[in-house]
């Protein structure tokens, strides 16, 4: 039997209910589960049973609904509040919550990255995103800096834990995107394959260690085991103090 017109589409939105609230929140859902390639107003409308004008009494562009869904995911992102804990728990901690962030709404890196190729000054949205980035990297560079790491280390640490987190959340994104359709034991499963039948004379290690490198591509855990490696560089790093001051000053030797 074939499909009736208009399967598979969410209902219409009740008259009068449109909101901008409304219409970020569908625009986020919308890019999480197609991306942002494929987004338009015109699918948003569809997305939401309205005429594509409607959306535009709300949102002058779509750059400018970008600028809105930016700001709704990270005003809501506050880091975490300091705690008594040791600096690395919290630090550990801070970066865990950001890389669960990006991969629980992919849709997050996708406006970043469409945020620096757009130009034009700075909006409400815009400072508002700017806001919450800078309030995580000011906890971030307090717990470095409350444990005597040294301006140019808390500051090159720093970057590399977000770099290394960035680069971990689109890697699991990725990983997802390539078949959709497929579990992550299934991906794993045909990675292991793919290793074990390649020449073991050329790459006996590599097919040796076949099943472990299959399990190591289990993104939160892999992420969780990478960040613990920089982190323990950080604890003991012999040119920075291993005694670390949790109280967000400066040492006075570093200052």
């Amino acid at each position: 039997m074939s499909p009736q017109p208009g399967a598979g589409r969410r209902p219409r939105a009740p008259r009068n209910s449109l909101s901008a609230e409304l219409i970020v929140d569908s625009a986020l859902r919308l890019l999480d589960e197609r991306g942002i390639d494929a987004f338009s107003m015109r699918a948003l409308a569809e997305e939401l049973g309205v005429g594509t004008m409607a959306l535009y009494t709300y949102f002058r562009s779509k750059e400018e609904l970008f600028q809105a869904a930016r700001a709704r995911v990270f005003t809501q992102h506050a880091p975490p509040v300091r705690t008594d804990a040791p600096w690395a728990d919290q630090l550990r901690d801070a970066c865990l919550a950001l890389y669960g962030l990006f991969t629980g709404r992919p849709s997050v890196l996708q406006l970043l990255a469409e945020q620096h190729r757009a130009e034009g000054p700075e909006g409400r949205e815009e400072q508002a995103t700017a806001g919450s980035a800078a309030a995580m990297m000011e906890h971030m560079l307090g717990l470095l800096r409350g444990a005597g790491i040294g301006r140019q280390q808390a500051a090159r640490a720093q970057t590399a834990l977000v770099q290394y987190t960035v680069g971990a959340a689109l890697r699991a994104g990725r990983a997802r995107c390539s078949d959709a359709h497929c579990s992550d034991e299934e991906r794993r499963r045909r990675l292991r394959a793919r290793l074990e039948s390649l020449p073991a004379e050329e790459f006996p290690l590599v097919v040796d260690l076949a099943p472990e490198l299959a399990e190591a591509q289990k993104g939160a855990e892999q992420y969780a085991f990478g960040l613990d490696l920089i982190l323990v560089g950080l604890r003991t790093a012999g040119s920075w103090e291993k005694a670390g001051r949790d109280d967000g000053a400066p040492s006075p030797q570093h200052i």
